[in-house]
């Protein structure tokens, strides 16, 4: 094996020998005074029966590291270089280093003068260049570097990045994130990405809000619905910027990934949903480039449980085995189990998008973060007279409005609307209070709202007049008015909100240039 070639190498260089033939008899020998953790090295790496010996070259270099470390301490290698280069410069005129000094004499280090100047640093010098060298193939490995670099940077500067992703269980995600931070997109339980999503959503100016696109009776833009000011934003989370994204992952890249070699079959092999990729293994996971210029970046697999279970059952069959390095930097785990990253190059449509959403929001309510109910009912909240019909409605109710930073409003909008409103047993129709604003100051909020139809004026005077003649005629009077289908509806933007919002919006495409 290569394991046992190294070993064999590392001893012709320790006793200035030739390295044996590859049909030479096991079990060499190595000299007397080698450190014993380095013997046990040894012995093992040119034991006789195959199998007690290392797998390979790599893992037989891993062990003598650390058996040199053991020995020399944290330093070795760098503390080997020094001596050699003293101890060269002090013999200078001497034989080479893997020479013999004349028939049957040992290697030049051995000389009595050069010993004590450099014992111990040959072992250490031969660890660092011959073995690696070896192990190389005489030449260093080019790593493939150059297209993740560009990759990452190009991401940094790109107006937006959609996110396709699956988690563990049965949810996606697709969602698109502009470089101002502005997100839409979908979410849902189905195992693919299709239009039959469960929920669209959309994050502006640091708000989500989400529409049961497949429910009619929760359709509509809601901030903060059914408890999801819960987990939202942990779940939405992970899709950030271009430029943080960017950030993330070029930081990886600077922490010792896991690189595919030039000329490498198998990592050449690596495919994305057809096309060719390279794979880099980082502290952030797996991350996946074109492996054609111009690169870009095609998918991103974050620290997982299935990939640490993997990891975890390799090294437990093979001990030697290498560990993704987000298992090795102890990197937390997310769920998901892989993420399509796709650069959205085209500014407007991008903004285009983020613009019509954001006009939608006209009409979107809070949801259950902030629940009031009317005080008083139909009967005794509407007044009628020649000049129209006033409906008064006094409420109160709790404010959900501190579980998450990301979910704090400092105002809503309420409106009451009334459906219909009776008097004299005369249809008037319905009115409207518009938005009116209400801070949010702590956890209840309470107040009165009034919204007038003036139509109801002729029509009071018409029924009062009847009414009167009843009354004449009969001695008895019989007159009441009476408002049915009330409602207060509380919304998070007012439709000068959503004006600066598409403004703000118009701006930031237009700095992109």
């Amino acid at each position: 094996s290569d394991g046992y070639a190294a070993a064999l190498v590392f001893l012709a260089c320790l006793t200035g020998g030739q390295p044996a033939p590859v049909g030479h008899s096991p079990g060499a020998a190595a000299p007397d005074d080698l450190p014993e953790p380095l013997r046990r090295v040894v012995a093992r790496a040119t034991a006789e029966a195959p199998e007690a010996r290392y797998p390979d070259a790599r893992s037989f270099l891993a062990e003598l590291e650390a058996a040199a470390a053991e020995v020399h301490g944290p330093q070795w290698p760098e503390r080997g270089e020094r001596l050699l280069a003293d101890a060269a410069a002090a013999t200078a005129g001497a034989q080479p280093l893997l020479g013999p000094d004349g028939p049957g004499a040992g290697p030049w280090w051995r000389r009595r003068r050069a010993r004590l100047a450099v014992a111990g640093a040959v072992v250490m010098a031969v660890l660092a260049v011959v073995l690696v060298l070896l192990l190389d193939g005489g030449s260093p490995k080019q790593e493939v570097r150059e297209p993740f670099t560009q990759a990452v940077a190009a991401l940094a500067r790109t107006p937006g990045v959609r996110y396709q992703d699956h988690d563990q269980y049965t949810g996606y995600y697709d969602v698109t994130v502009t470089a101002t931070a502005e997100r839409f997109g979908s979410v849902g339980e189905a195992a693919d990405f299709s239009d039959k999503v469960d929920e669209d959503l959309v994050t502006v100016a640091g708000h989500d809000y989400l529409s049961y696109r497949n429910d009619t009776m929760l359709k509509g833009w809601t901030y903060d619905p059914g408890n999801d000011e819960k987990n939202m934003a942990s779940l939405l989370k992970t899709y950030v910027t271009p430029a943080k994204l960017a950030a993330t992952l070029s930081s990886a890249l600077d922490q010792q990934p896991r690189l595919p070699v030039v000329g490498d079959k198998a990592a050449a092999a690596v495919t994305v949903d057809g096309q060719p990729a390279w794979r880099a293994d980082t502290v952030q996971g797996y991350l996946y480039v074109t492996q054609k210029a111009p690169y870009r970046v095609l998918r991103w697999e974050p620290a997982n449980p299935v990939t640490a279970l993997a990891g975890l059952k390799a090294m437990a069959k093979n001990p030697s085995s290498q560990q993704p390095r987000s298992l090795e930097a102890h990197t937390p785990l997310t769920n998901s189990l892989g993420i399509t990253l796709t650069p959205v190059t085209d500014a407007a449509g991008l903004y285009g998008k983020v613009v019509q959403y954001t006009k939608e929001l006209t009409t979107a309510t809070t949801g259950s973060s902030v629940q009031i109910l009317q005080q008083n009912d139909g009967a005794s909240n509407v007044a009628c007279s020649h000049t129209g019909c006033l409906v008064n409605v006094a409420f109160s109710g709790p404010v959900y409005n501190a579980s998450s930073a990301a979910y704090v409003l400092d105002k809503v909008y309420i409106e009451l609307t009334v459906g219909s409103i009776t008097t004299g047993g005369r249809e008037v129709g319905g009115c409207t209070s518009g938005l009116q604003p209400y801070q949010l100051t702590g956890t209840s909020l309470s107040g009165k709202l009034t919204c007038n139809n003036p139509a109801g004026g002729p029509l009071f005077d018409q029924a009062a007049a009847e009414n009167q003649d009843r009354a004449n005629a009969s001695g008895s009077s019989q007159f009441w008015d009476y408002a049915d289908r009330l409602d207060l509806v509380v919304h998070p933007l007012s439709p000068t909100d959503v004006d600066q919002l598409v403004a703000k919006e118009q701006h930031e495409l237009q700095s992109l240039g």
